[in-house]
Protein backbone atom coordinates (compact mmCIF):
# COMPACT_ATOMS: atom_id res chain seq x y z
CA UNK A 1 0.00 0.00 0.00
CA UNK A 2 1.49 3.36 -0.96
CA UNK A 3 2.46 5.66 1.85
CA UNK A 4 0.14 8.51 2.66
CA UNK A 5 1.72 11.57 1.06
CA UNK A 6 -1.15 13.97 1.71
CA UNK A 7 0.17 17.27 3.01
CA UNK A 8 -1.34 19.08 5.94
CA UNK A 9 -3.13 22.21 4.80
CA UNK A 10 -2.43 25.64 6.24
CA UNK A 11 -5.90 25.63 7.81
CA UNK A 12 -5.26 22.27 9.45
CA UNK A 13 -1.91 23.46 10.80
CA UNK A 14 -3.65 26.53 12.18
CA UNK A 15 -6.31 24.39 13.84
CA UNK A 16 -3.64 22.20 15.44
CA UNK A 17 -1.79 25.28 16.71
CA UNK A 18 -5.04 26.60 18.15
CA UNK A 19 -5.65 23.28 19.89
CA UNK A 20 -2.19 23.36 21.43
CA UNK A 21 -2.74 26.94 22.59
CA UNK A 22 -6.08 25.99 24.13
CA UNK A 23 -4.53 23.07 26.01
CA UNK A 24 -1.81 25.32 27.44
CA UNK A 25 -4.25 28.05 28.51
CA UNK A 26 -3.33 29.49 31.89
CA UNK A 27 -5.86 29.48 34.70
CA UNK A 28 -6.86 33.16 35.19
CA UNK A 29 -7.19 32.54 38.93
CA UNK A 30 -3.44 31.85 38.97
CA UNK A 31 -2.63 35.04 37.04
CA UNK A 32 -4.61 37.09 39.56
CA UNK A 33 -2.14 36.19 42.27
CA UNK A 34 1.16 37.94 43.05
CA UNK A 35 3.97 38.62 40.58
CA UNK A 36 7.75 38.35 41.02
CA UNK A 37 9.79 40.10 38.32
CA UNK A 38 13.51 39.46 37.89
CA UNK A 39 16.24 41.14 35.85
CA UNK A 40 19.22 38.73 35.82
CA UNK A 41 22.72 40.17 36.06
CA UNK A 42 26.21 38.72 36.23
CA UNK A 43 26.90 40.45 39.55
CA UNK A 44 23.66 42.33 40.35
CA UNK A 45 20.19 40.85 39.87
CA UNK A 46 17.20 43.14 40.24
CA UNK A 47 13.86 41.94 41.57
CA UNK A 48 10.40 43.38 42.30
CA UNK A 49 7.32 41.84 43.86
CA UNK A 50 3.62 42.69 43.53
CA UNK A 51 1.09 41.24 46.00
CA UNK A 52 -1.67 40.98 43.41
CA UNK A 53 -2.02 41.33 39.68
CA UNK A 54 -4.36 44.31 40.18
CA UNK A 55 -1.67 46.30 42.00
CA UNK A 56 0.26 48.91 40.03
CA UNK A 57 3.08 49.65 42.46
CA UNK A 58 5.34 46.84 43.64
CA UNK A 59 5.19 45.94 47.32
CA UNK A 60 8.97 45.54 47.43
CA UNK A 61 11.93 45.86 45.10
CA UNK A 62 15.67 45.47 45.46
CA UNK A 63 18.86 43.92 44.14
CA UNK A 64 20.83 40.77 44.84
CA UNK A 65 24.54 41.55 44.82
CA UNK A 66 27.16 38.82 44.34
CA UNK A 67 30.35 40.82 43.71
CA UNK A 68 32.82 37.97 44.16
CA UNK A 69 33.25 34.22 43.92
CA UNK A 70 33.21 31.69 41.13
CA UNK A 71 30.29 31.48 38.75
CA UNK A 72 28.96 28.40 40.54
CA UNK A 73 29.14 30.17 43.90
CA UNK A 74 27.38 33.24 42.56
CA UNK A 75 24.62 31.14 40.97
CA UNK A 76 24.03 29.41 44.29
CA UNK A 77 23.86 32.72 46.16
CA UNK A 78 21.37 34.18 43.66
CA UNK A 79 19.18 31.09 43.80
CA UNK A 80 19.24 30.99 47.61
CA UNK A 81 18.41 34.70 47.89
CA UNK A 82 15.51 34.36 45.44
CA UNK A 83 14.22 31.44 47.49
CA UNK A 84 14.35 33.63 50.60
CA UNK A 85 12.37 36.35 48.80
CA UNK A 86 9.86 33.77 47.59
CA UNK A 87 9.44 32.31 51.09
CA UNK A 88 8.95 35.80 52.55
CA UNK A 89 6.08 36.72 50.19
CA UNK A 90 2.97 37.02 52.37
CA UNK A 91 0.70 36.61 49.34
CA UNK A 92 0.88 33.54 47.06
CA UNK A 93 2.66 34.07 43.76
CA UNK A 94 0.89 33.36 40.51
CA UNK A 95 3.66 34.18 38.05
CA UNK A 96 7.35 34.93 37.66
CA UNK A 97 8.54 37.29 34.91
CA UNK A 98 12.20 37.12 33.84
CA UNK A 99 14.07 39.28 31.34
CA UNK A 100 16.03 37.32 28.76
CA UNK A 101 19.65 38.40 28.15
CA UNK A 102 20.46 40.43 25.08
CA UNK A 103 21.84 37.99 22.42
CA UNK A 104 24.97 40.08 21.86
CA UNK A 105 25.98 41.48 25.19
CA UNK A 106 29.12 42.80 26.78
CA UNK A 107 31.94 40.58 28.08
CA UNK A 108 30.08 38.55 30.73
CA UNK A 109 27.56 37.18 28.20
CA UNK A 110 28.26 33.53 29.05
CA UNK A 111 27.94 34.27 32.76
CA UNK A 112 24.76 36.26 32.19
CA UNK A 113 23.24 33.38 30.22
CA UNK A 114 24.15 31.06 33.09
CA UNK A 115 22.46 33.34 35.64
CA UNK A 116 19.34 33.56 33.46
CA UNK A 117 19.24 29.77 33.03
CA UNK A 118 19.61 29.24 36.78
CA UNK A 119 16.81 31.70 37.60
CA UNK A 120 14.56 30.28 34.88
CA UNK A 121 15.09 26.73 36.16
CA UNK A 122 14.44 27.84 39.74
CA UNK A 123 11.22 29.62 38.76
CA UNK A 124 9.87 26.69 36.78
CA UNK A 125 10.65 24.30 39.62
CA UNK A 126 8.33 26.24 41.94
CA UNK A 127 5.24 25.46 39.88
CA UNK A 128 5.96 21.73 39.99
CA UNK A 129 5.98 21.53 43.77
CA UNK A 130 3.04 21.25 46.09
CA UNK A 131 2.91 24.33 48.24
CA UNK A 132 1.64 27.91 48.36
CA UNK A 133 1.96 28.54 44.60
CA UNK A 134 0.32 25.68 42.68
CA UNK A 135 0.26 26.19 38.93
CA UNK A 136 2.78 29.02 39.04
CA UNK A 137 3.46 30.50 35.59
CA UNK A 138 6.92 31.55 34.35
CA UNK A 139 7.21 34.00 31.45
CA UNK A 140 10.32 35.47 29.82
CA UNK A 141 10.56 38.76 27.92
CA UNK A 142 13.32 40.20 25.78
CA UNK A 143 15.00 43.47 26.67
CA UNK A 144 13.83 45.37 23.59
CA UNK A 145 10.17 44.49 24.17
CA UNK A 146 10.32 45.60 27.79
CA UNK A 147 11.86 48.96 26.91
CA UNK A 148 9.49 49.58 23.99
CA UNK A 149 6.47 48.86 26.18
CA UNK A 150 7.46 50.67 29.37
CA UNK A 151 9.41 53.68 28.05
CA UNK A 152 7.47 56.83 27.14
CA UNK A 153 7.48 57.89 23.51
CA UNK A 154 7.77 61.58 24.28
CA UNK A 155 9.81 63.71 26.66
CA UNK A 156 13.43 64.76 26.91
CA UNK A 157 14.55 61.44 28.39
CA UNK A 158 13.04 59.52 25.51
CA UNK A 159 14.90 61.69 22.98
CA UNK A 160 18.27 62.36 24.57
CA UNK A 161 18.77 59.96 27.48
CA UNK A 162 20.61 56.68 27.60
CA UNK A 163 18.71 53.38 27.57
CA UNK A 164 18.87 53.27 31.38
CA UNK A 165 17.57 56.83 31.69
CA UNK A 166 14.74 56.15 29.25
CA UNK A 167 13.76 53.04 31.19
CA UNK A 168 13.89 55.04 34.43
CA UNK A 169 11.65 57.65 32.82
CA UNK A 170 9.17 54.95 31.82
CA UNK A 171 8.97 53.52 35.33
CA UNK A 172 8.72 56.96 36.92
CA UNK A 173 6.02 57.88 34.40
CA UNK A 174 3.96 54.87 35.46
CA UNK A 175 4.58 54.91 39.20
CA UNK A 176 5.65 58.42 40.25
CA UNK A 177 8.80 60.24 41.31
CA UNK A 178 9.28 58.07 44.41
CA UNK A 179 11.06 55.59 42.15
CA UNK A 180 13.50 58.10 40.65
CA UNK A 181 16.32 57.08 43.00
CA UNK A 182 15.82 53.30 42.98
CA UNK A 183 18.90 51.24 42.03
CA UNK A 184 19.13 50.74 38.26
CA UNK A 185 18.82 46.96 38.45
CA UNK A 186 15.72 47.23 40.62
CA UNK A 187 14.25 49.68 38.07
CA UNK A 188 14.94 47.10 35.34
CA UNK A 189 13.05 44.46 37.33
CA UNK A 190 10.14 46.85 37.93
CA UNK A 191 10.00 47.50 34.17
CA UNK A 192 9.89 43.76 33.49
CA UNK A 193 7.06 43.47 36.01
CA UNK A 194 5.09 46.31 34.45
CA UNK A 195 5.42 44.66 31.04
CA UNK A 196 4.25 41.34 32.50
CA UNK A 197 1.31 42.93 34.31
CA UNK A 198 0.10 44.44 31.04
CA UNK A 199 0.23 41.02 29.39
CA UNK A 200 -1.52 39.03 32.14
CA UNK A 201 -4.20 41.67 32.63
CA UNK A 202 -5.10 41.37 28.95
CA UNK A 203 -5.25 37.58 29.28
CA UNK A 204 -7.55 37.80 32.30
CA UNK A 205 -9.75 40.39 30.57
CA UNK A 206 -10.10 38.22 27.46
CA UNK A 207 -11.01 35.23 29.61
CA UNK A 208 -13.71 37.23 31.41
CA UNK A 209 -15.13 38.45 28.08
CA UNK A 210 -15.25 34.90 26.73
CA UNK A 211 -17.01 33.68 29.86
CA UNK A 212 -19.57 36.49 29.53
CA UNK A 213 -20.23 35.55 25.91
CA UNK A 214 -20.71 31.89 26.85
CA UNK A 215 -23.06 32.80 29.70
CA UNK A 216 -25.08 35.12 27.45
CA UNK A 217 -25.44 32.43 24.82
CA UNK A 218 -26.79 29.96 27.36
Amino acid sequence: MPANTKKTSVKQRGDMSLDRTTRKKTDPAVLLRGVLAIDPGSYKTGWAWWRRMEDLRPAMAGIIEVPSGSLAERLTKVRNRLQEIYDACDYPLGSVAIERPIPVHRKPSIELEAVFAEINTWGRSLGKKRGPTPGLVVRTYNNQTVKATVCPRHGEWAKDGTAKERLMAGVVGHLGMDYRFCPEDAIDAIAVGLMHLMVVRQEVLVDLLVDDMINDST
